[in-house]
């Protein structure tokens, strides 16, 4: 009602005039902020803003800057000036010729705090690069001066090289731990790398994200996507106290890369100085090592059928070497743990490693290093002798099972060797059906190209089990087996190891049997005068004492110059070809009796075993007859 008194909180009367002063009041400040607010466009001019951004980032740089386009400023909601086309030159290269701009921005969003809007001199601290393009020049050794244009940085950069010197103690200077760059945001950028020694610049494009440095002394952390070499990937990096590391000291880094290609991780101490150095816990992934080859361009070839490989582990690098202890690795579903150590500084890179697998695939890992094809329906590929000209390695390899193709085996030990003349893997140890194993595969070069060879070798093996193990029907030897195999071969595919070979086979099995197969049967006594299929389960299977081959291995064919099957009456000689690579059979058996009858000599009878390996026939070609 009008007139009546106003009462305040303890309910005392509040004179009229007074409530009204405080209304006044309230409201003169609210039209005083609003006037100020709304007469800034005004009052700070574009100039002001553009010739702060030149002179900050300037500061920064140790360049001028030159802002060539337009300058906006919106009040509403909060102080935001943006700025067009803007361009910082880069310095001048040993000769004094310019290098071009460093860094190019399409537009450039800072905001602006108020209080150094009205003072017309404004700070900045937020910065959005729309499109920037900043380009980086190697120097002709390879590397990146940093503390060479002046600047902010630069600066920082050199008062700390600075202290490190007897003649200039000291850390960094107040003014310099204090500055910083503050929070900058990206939007489509791009950097270039240029190399007066490559033909083509390098670019990684479509950058976006943020990196924060507040402080020079202080931690700088970003997290970006980009695009390089055609993948998309993501980057995420902390590094504490970032000056240093600029600076060519030691820091704290915490890295991350993630693409489709290759994911790392790195968490360690990093040191940029002389010599450099880097330790810490790494973890690296990819689906295929060829491919995250290639997108690296290292110029290494792998094996042709080499995937997936994830390795962690303890990493320890300097200028010449890289070690990784106590690592956990994964080769193509070969899971194996052990010490792995690449030497660096040389034009191939040394690899050297003792490696233990629980399991392992003897065949993926040689397509690993050599490019072996696993199966043998792609035998027909080309040999590529990159591998050897690329690498240096010594692998010490053992595993508790393994496998090679359908061959299993328990407690290898095997080594791998590629040098600048061969290669090669040689499984010193294997046991594998009740006896034990050894195998050797080498490439190496000749003065007419590349030669193959490989070797295998036995010792109480029970074939009967090993042929089941392979799958293989015929005439296979059942029993306690010890043999050797050696061939070689000049190769341009890999298919010639085997069409070309030449070489030596030995095989002797003792107290075996071949099914269907008895010593009645060559000797003509069970009625067979014609020809007639060995593969007849339905006879009688004759143990044997012992049965002997020595043979060589031409053009792909083994040739058996002295084979016998010795029976406890009987004995059967064997020789002839077989023709491996069409699994046929061209042998002739020679049965001749132990025994001796009337003072006459034993009985000779003589067949012709020929066909195919599944299903082989033979014929009698001399009846039985008396010896003198």
């Amino acid at each position: 009602m009008s007139g009546r008194p106003d009462r305040n909180r303890y309910g005392n009367v509040m004179p009229n005039s007074a409530a009204r002063i405080v209304i006044w009041l309230a409201a003169g400040v609210v039209l005083v902020v609003a006037g100020v607010w709304a007469v800034l466009p005004w009052f700070i001019s574009s100039e002001v803003v553009r010739s702060a951004i030149e002179r900050q980032l300037a500061d920064i740089t140790g360049q001028p800057v030159n802002v060539a386009g337009r300058v906006e400023i919106d009040i509403f909601p909060a102080p935001v000036a943006r700025l067009h086309n803007l361009r910082v030159p880069g310095p001048n290269d040993s000769s004094g010729m310019p290098l071009g701009d460093v860094l190019t921005i399409d537009m450039l969003e800072v905001g602006i705090p108020l209080s150094s809007l009205i003072a017309r001199d404004p700070g900045f601290s937020q910065f959005r690069l729309v499109r920037p393009s900043l380009r980086v020049h190697f120097l002709s050794d390879g590397t990146v001066n940093l503390a060479r244009s002046g600047g902010r940085f630069s600066e920082a950069v050199a008062a700390i090289r600075r202290s490190e010197s007897a003649e200039a103690p000291g850390g960094l200077p107040l003014e310099a731990r204090q500055a910083g760059f503050g929070a900058v945001t990206i939007e489509n950028g791009t950097v270039e790398f240029i190399d007066a020694a490559a033909t083509m610049p390098e670019k990684i494009t479509a950058i976006s994200g943020t990196v924060t440095w507040p402080q020079l002394s202080g931690r700088l952390t970003s997290s970006l996507n980009g695009i390089w070499r055609g993948a998309v990937f993501s980057q995420t990096l902390e590094m504490d106290e970032a000056i240093r590391l600029f600076a060519g000291q030691s820091a704290a880094v915490r890295f991350g890369l993630d693409s489709d290609i290759l994911s790392y991780s790195f968490g360690g101490t990093v040191s940029t100085g002389n010599p450099l150095f880097a330790e810490g816990a790494v973890a690296l992934e990819t689906q295929s090592v060829r491919q995250a080859l290639d997108w690296l361009e290292l110029d290494i070839e792998p094996g042709r059928a080499i995937g997936e490989m994830s390795l962690k582990g303890q990493m320890r690098v300097d200028a010449h070497r890289m070690r990784f202890e106590n690592m956990d690795v994964v080769l193509q579903g070969n899971s194996g743990m052990g010490v792995l150590e690449i030497g660096l500084g040389k034009k191939n890179p040394d690899i050297t490693a003792t490696l233990d697998f629980v399991d392992l695939d003897i065949l993926s890992f040689l397509s690993a290093f050599t490019g072996v094809p696993p199966t043998a329906g792609r035998l027909a590929q080309p040999v590529s002798a990159a591998f050897i000209d690329q690498l240096n390695v010594d692998l010490r390899l053992s595993a508790a099972r393994a496998t090679a193709g359908r061959l299993a085996l328990t407690d290898v030990a095997a080594i791998t060797r590629i040098t600048d003349e061969y290669a090669v893997f040689e499984m010193a140890e294997g046991s594998a059906y009740g006896g034990t194993m050894q195998a050797r595969f080498k490439i190496g070069r000749t003065t007419d190209g590349l030669s193959g060879e490989l070797g295998f070798s036995h010792e109480r093996v029970n074939t009967g089990a090993l042929a089941d193990a392979l799958g293989l029907t015929g005439l296979i030897p059942r029993g306690q087996s010890t043999g050797d195999l050696l061939i070689h071969a000049p190769i341009e595919r890999w298919s010639d190891l085997v069409t070309r070979a030449n070489g030596k086979v030995q095989l002797t099995v003792v107290n075996g049997q071949i099914a269907g197969i008895g010593p009645q049967l060559f000797l003509g006594a069970d009625g067979q005068q014609r020809f007639f299929r060995l593969q007849d389960t339905s006879r009688s299977t004759v143990t044997f004492d012992t049965l002997r081959i020595q043979g060589l291995v031409q053009d792909g064919v083994v040739i058996i110059e002295n084979g016998a099957i010795e029976y406890p009456r009987v004995t059967i000689g064997l020789n002839g070809v077989i023709p491996y690579g069409s699994r046929s059979l061209a042998l002739t058996a020679i049965a001749r009796s132990k025994a001796r009858t009337n003072g006459t000599g034993a009985p000779v009878v003589q067949h012709f075993i020929g066909g195919a390996w599944s299903n082989p026939y033979a014929t009698p070609i001399l009846l039985p007859q008396t010896g003198p």
